[in-house]
């Protein structure tokens, strides 16, 4: 089994809403269950709060951000290495509960309300 990030870079952000903490149930859910856990030392998620902080462009409006700038968390979602098997399975979970991510660039996508 691959190192799990989980003490630190797979934790729910504290200042989000009741559906960007739907979405981390999901999603971290997804990663555990498919033995991807490992972010290559990177926090995965952010609220937008954090995100317009940090003076991010783009899913500074989502209910989540999703960073995935190395590990696991890359192979399944950056455009370059996209695992469509993945990504079709962690959707049909999200849409589940009215969710879907949507790519902001080639290191980070946002959830937001289908």
């Amino acid at each position: 089994m691959k190192s799990i990030d989980k003490n630190r870079n797979l934790e729910c952000p504290e200042d989000i809403c009741s559906k960007g903490k739907r979405a981390w149930k999901v999603i971290s859910g997804f990663l555990e269950e498919s033995d991807l856990t490992y972010t290559g030392g990177c926090k995965t998620f952010y609220s937008p709060k954090e995100w317009r902080e940090r003076g991010e462009d783009h899913g500074r409006q989502s209910l989540l951000v999703l960073v995935y700038d190395g590990g696991d968390v890359y192979s399944i979602f950056n455009p370059d290495d996209y695992n469509w098997d993945y990504e079709s399975k962690l959707a049909d979970k999200l849409i589940k509960y009215g969710l879907y991510i949507e790519q902001c660039t080639n290191w980070y996508s946002a959830v937001y309300r289908a």
